[in-house]
């Protein structure tokens, strides 16, 4: 058991890269903007409207797939590693055999066994829930961000736009002046 933690520990190392959940890297086109904690979730590489229920139904088919829907990349498949990790900690602690360690009075084969089983599935539960909330907030704060609207939502909009028009106005048939026309346009849309 100890060789396979150490063995494990040793691939999480060298196999993963230390930016593993940075989303900086997901796009090159995205907007140059200050790093601070706030910001750093909306980077993504998608350009349209990201609906929150569709990323969280996706999360909650499996972690990571809402973080692709919302563009991403790296973030989901550190979702997915991190499930599929928990997973196949639950099948070796579920499938392992408890009689291998030789007996003695603690019983610890079987205790060892029941304490990895209930960690990697609590570990894969938080992985789900996680994933879940992380897509729906990440789609939500992808939209404002982005200034992204619904294009199913049909809410009635009013807007006013200042109209400024330079007039010209002939004083003479040699002369001309500029004349100032001020007004305001307003639109209503359904």
């Amino acid at each position: 058991m100890r060789i396979l933690i150490i063995l494990f520990a040793i691939i999480l190392y060298i196999g993963f890269p230390n930016n593993l959940f940075s989303q900086e890297n997901d796009d090159l086109n995205a907007p140059l903007l200050e790093k601070t904690e706030e910001i750093d979730s909306v980077y993504t590489s998608k350009t349209t409207y990201r609906n929150p229920a569709i990323a969280t139904l996706l999360s909650l088919a499996y972690p990571g797939i809402g973080q692709y829907y919302n563009g991403q990349k790296s973030k989901a498949e550190a979702f997915i590693a991190w499930k599929l990790l928990s997973d196949a900690f639950v099948i070796i602690a579920a499938t392992g055999d408890p009689h291998y360690y030789p007996r003695n009075e603690f019983n610890v084969g079987k205790v060892t066994y029941i304490t990895m089983f209930l960690a990697s599935f609590t570990s894969a539960a938080t992985c789900w829930i996680v994933g879940m909330v992380d897509a729906n907030r990440n789609a939500k704060k992808i939209n404002q961000f982005y200034g992204f609207t619904n294009p199913k939502e049909n809410k009635p909009q009013l807007s006013i736009n200042p109209d400024i028009k330079i007039i010209p106005q002939p004083l003479s048939p040699t002369t001309q002046t500029l004349s100032p026309s001020f007004g305001l346009n307003l639109s209503l849309s359904f």
